[in-house]
């Protein structure tokens, strides 16, 4: 793909990754916080609702209770004789204009004695198995099961209240008021139409039946059905999302309270649902989206455009770089790139020449580096060579040692001979160890045990300058996978390092840690006189040593060992004043593969 395609997808991703996420959350949000503005409507009209169902139907109660202990309802004791209780049920019914369809007054024969409809006296009247048991200030009062048919042009819920003898104990007969439902119907129709769309209305008795509804639901012929009972929620914030069947295909946000009765009395149990479709109540966020869809596309055909002028601006010049680099393949003695452009362009064509001139430098230090690994593969196999004679010229100086005949200058020359074959014995093994390190023995070891080791086997050297080697083997073992010789020859180089900076009576502090799960961790701090900063650079350098009689690979091999092991080794300053080595130490070694 050519780079200037790459750099006007590029420019585009960018624009997209930058603008689509803010549009997704902006969207998001709206949505949110429409969702939560709808959810406290809808809960706010369903308390609401509920409180005026509550009162009403407290209202419907209290009045037949109340009338049921009025002295003119004794008149069903003689039949009503006189019709004074039929005129005042009459009367009654006036006063109450559509909202008792019927009054009157059953004795215990279920004969209708006086009634506020005349046509309905002397007629037999079959009560129905009672729903409710309601009580109200002074007394209770009965609700008779719902009749309610399709399409519900009548909707009558029978409330029954005992008459009381007056002149002797028990009921004389039953006071009835047929309250007309369809005035809940209604109330529910006025308040299903808001701002926001279409509402369901729906109210629930104790079983979760709905016994009334708005139109659009009693359209559907749901009433008595428990098809909402699963929707009757009781959860704090009184705002849920549910499917919206089989109200409609689409999920809805639902509204609802719980009965909380009137003053106290009369609580059935009921509940309220005021419903609205998602689809319909977040029609203004779909409006946004679409502003926000046709602004991006403007906005994304404008930056396409940029983006193609911006990017044949960089490319011109890349290709003209380009050009540049195909002819140094074939020549390398050209001049340096001359391009114009961007300013970051020029860096990068001055980048290339100084590359070129890098690359002429690299070319003659890998030649040099080349040279000095003959060198020392030369120098391993002269090292192996000596190590014969030297070992012979060892064993001659001790023999002469034992001669009793020698005299005191040949055995003090002797003597030296031993010394200088061992330190020369100790240089060549320490060479051979640089030049060809052997392949470790990795096994599991407790590293633990290893460092311990290590000081057991200095610390007569330690005591001789009174140095305090702090080391408290911690509790739990440090497994790993290692070669145990190898990694007690790097405790012993990095502690007798120690021991022979420190100035007597000094400290030195080994610690281990474990708690990174991956590797241990190894400390060697003292309190001698540190490392200079301009030392550090070069301490891990073969043959660099600032103390008399070292021959400087100690440290060297002591990284290669390290090194071999998948760790890490670095110096540093400790917090007793002097040097702190530190490495690392992986628990398992990885399969290298050939």
């Amino acid at each position: 793909m050519r780079i200037h395609r790459i750099l006007l997808i590029s420019f585009l991703s960018l624009f997209l990754l930058a603008t689509v996420p803010i549009v997704a959350l902006s969207f998001y949000a709206s949505q949110v916080a429409l969702e939560a503005e709808i959810g406290r409507s809808l809960k706010n009209d369903a308390a609401m609702l509920m409180e005026q169902i509550d009162m009403l139907i407290f209202e419907r109660l209290q009045n037949v209770h109340s009338w049921s202990h009025l002295d003119i309802i004794q008149e069903g004791r003689i039949g009503d004789v006189d019709k004074r209780l039929a005129q005042f049920l009459a009367e009654l019914e006036h006063g109450y204009p559509g909202v008792y369809r019927n009054l009157f007054y059953l004795d215990k024969e279920n004969r209708i004695i006086a009634a506020g409809d005349p046509v309905l006296i002397k007629q037999s009247f079959q009560p129905q198995p009672d729903w409710i048991r309601a009580h109200v200030p002074h007394g209770e009062v009965f609700l008779e099961a719902l009749q309610l048919q399709p399409p519900y042009e009548r909707a009558d819920l029978v409330i029954r209240a005992p008459v009381p003898d007056s002149y002797a104990s028990g009921d004389i007969g039953q006071l009835y008021g047929v309250f007309d439902l369809r005035q809940i119907f209604r109330l529910f129709d006025q308040a299903s139409h808001s701002d926001a769309g279409e509402r369901f209305v729906i109210l629930l008795d104790a079983e979760g039946r709905t016994i009334a509804a708005s139109a659009a639901a009693r359209a559907q012929k749901l009433l008595l059905t428990d098809t909402f009972a699963n929707w009757k929620l009781n959860e704090q914030n009184g705002i849920a999302v549910h499917t919206g069947k089989p109200l409609l295909d689409s999920s809805v946000l639902v509204g609802y309270a719980l009965s909380k009765s009137y003053e106290g009395y009369a609580n059935m149990g009921w509940s309220l649902l005021v419903i609205q479709s998602t689809q319909q109540a977040f029609q203004p966020i779909w409006a946004l989206w679409w502003l926000f869809c046709s602004a991006f596309l403007i906005i994304g055909l404008i930056a396409g455009g940029v983006a193609q002028g911006v990017a044949g601006r960089i490319a011109k010049p890349l290709l003209d770089l380009t050009a540049w680099v195909r002819r140094f393949q074939k020549n390398a003695d050209c001049i340096s790139p001359q391009v114009s452009g961007a300013q970051e362009v020029r860096e990068l064509s001055l980048a290339f020449g100084q590359l070129a001139e890098d690359l002429e430098r690299s070319r003659q230090q890998v030649v040099h580096a080349a040279k000095l690994a003959v060198v020392g593969e030369m120098a391993a196999i002269m090292a192996h060579e000596v190590r014969t004679p030297l070992g012979i010229l060892q064993t001659t100086a001790q023999m002469l040692q034992w001669e009793s005949a020698l005299s005191a200058e040949g055995l003090e020359m002797a003597h030296m001979m031993v010394d200088e074959s061992a330190r020369l014995n100790r240089l060549i093994s320490t060479l051979l160890d640089c030049a060809r390190p052997r392949p470790p023995n990795m096994q599991v070891q407790d590293v633990h045990k290893i460092i311990a080791r290590v000081i057991d086997l200095l610390a007569t050297q330690a005591q001789k300058k009174a140095l305090h080697i702090d080391w408290q083997a911690p509790k739990n073992p440090a497994i790993i996978e290692c070669d145990q010789e190898l990694l007690v020859q790097v405790f012993l180089n990095l502690i007798l390092n120690a021991i022979q900076i420190v100035p007597a009576g000094g400290r030195i502090r080994v610690r281990t840690d474990c708690s990174n799960g991956e590797s241990v961790k190894i400390t060697v701090a003292d309190d001698g006189p540190g490392i200079p900063p301009e030392n550090r650079a070069r301490l891990f350098d073969p043959f660099f040593t600032t103390r008399d009689g070292g021959i400087g690979l100690g440290l060297t091999v002591t990284q290669q060992i390290i090194a071999v092991h998948g760790g890490h080794l670095s110096a540093g300053s400790s917090d007793l004043g002097g040097a702190c080595f530190t490495l690392f130490l992986p628990f398992y070694q990885e399969e290298k593969i050939c």
